[in-house]
């Protein structure tokens, strides 16, 4: 995602507000969709098949040896980790389908998980401590595809700061995002990528890559719908071969590029417009929709998000 995962991508110099500067007269909406509309349809998540309930069952029978001895978050943390709330028979079910319905397996990586969110804690991940990541819009959650699931725009042109760790907490904000702004029912989100002005100037190192890689096979199973890179240049069709082995196949799967003029269709590429609505692209990415992210109107819509679910 940005500052981290469209490093990955990336970087061009963009102007004071994180956009290339616009000769056209274009009124733009800047104000965000992180809410689902009451009427908009959402793919359901399908329930769970008798095999897959009996292991959810069976991992829920050990729910206190999944809670026990957890790591302690600082004495003066101000927001804390509800291990117990977390730890829902829906959270069951997707490390359950994320590892087959092998138990052992997925009884494993719940326990893992919970164990790097009380150390890494990305609950308390605030959007005040992010301000200076986000500022430029190189990476933001805004509006839903077509089954309802929000989507993470990433642009890398946008990139604005060096830090590897903190660009990666925003990737980490920004996938917490994607699920608070979850309709009823969902349980994926849709990534879209504008490789569009890639450069390979500040390339994030290899090993940084592949901490995200990890803490998104890890810790955020079953959580990628789709992610659709717009109009990649030859080089970064060479640079994603380069990490590619370092992507679960699952997650590679899921992975498409978008040719906008519509001349690449096979294989790999596909039409974005069978997924999004046009009316719900941004333009910045080949959509009908005029938005310009901007931090002034963004930011209040993000902190009551956030605010919303402490």
């Amino acid at each position: 995602m940005s500052g981290f995962f469209s490093g990955l991508l990336g970087r061009k110099t963009a102007d004071t507000d994180g956009h290339e500067k616009a000769a056209d007269s274009v009124v733009y909406d800047t104000m965000p969709r992180l809410v689902p509309p009451a009427d908009m349809h959402v793919d359901q998540t399908p329930g769970a098949t008798t095999e897959e309930q009996a292991v959810v069952d069976a991992i829920a029978e050990q729910r206190s040896e999944l809670l026990r001895d957890l790591p302690q978050e600082p004495e003066d943390a101000t927001v804390r980790f509800d291990a117990d709330k977390w730890l829902s028979e829906q959270i069951i079910l997707i490390y359950v389908r994320a590892n087959k319905g092998d138990k052992d397996r997925a009884f494993k990586q719940l326990r893992n998980t919970l164990e790097w969110r009380c150390t890494y804690r990305p609950h308390a991940i605030t959007p005040e401590s992010m301000k200076t990541e986000a500022a430029t819009g190189k990476q933001y959650v805004n509006g839903y595809d077509k089954g309802g699931r929000p989507i993470a725009y990433m642009f890398p042109h946008r990139q604005n700061t060096k830090d590897a760790e903190r660009n990666l907490r925003w990737v980490v904000y920004t996938m917490e995002q994607a699920i608070r702004s979850m309709p009823p029912g969902a349980t994926k989100t849709t990534i879209v990528i504008d490789a569009s002005k890639y450069t390979m100037s500040q390339a994030v190192p290899l090993s940084t890559a592949r901490e995200f890689l990890n803490i998104l096979s890890s810790h955020y199973p079953e959580r990628l719908h789709k992610a659709f890179v717009i109009s990649p240049p030859t080089y970064f069709v060479m640079f994603y071969h380069i990490i590619a082995p370092f992507i679960d196949p699952v997650t590679k799967a899921k992975i498409a590029f978008v040719d906008l003029s519509g001349s690449k269709s096979d294989g790999p590429w596909v039409d974005i417009f069978d997924h999004i609505e046009p009316e719900q692209l941004e333009s910045d990415a080949g959509g009908r929709w005029d938005f310009k992210f901007t931090q002034d109107a963004y930011w209040p819509e993000l902190e009551k998000s956030y605010q919303t679910t402490l």
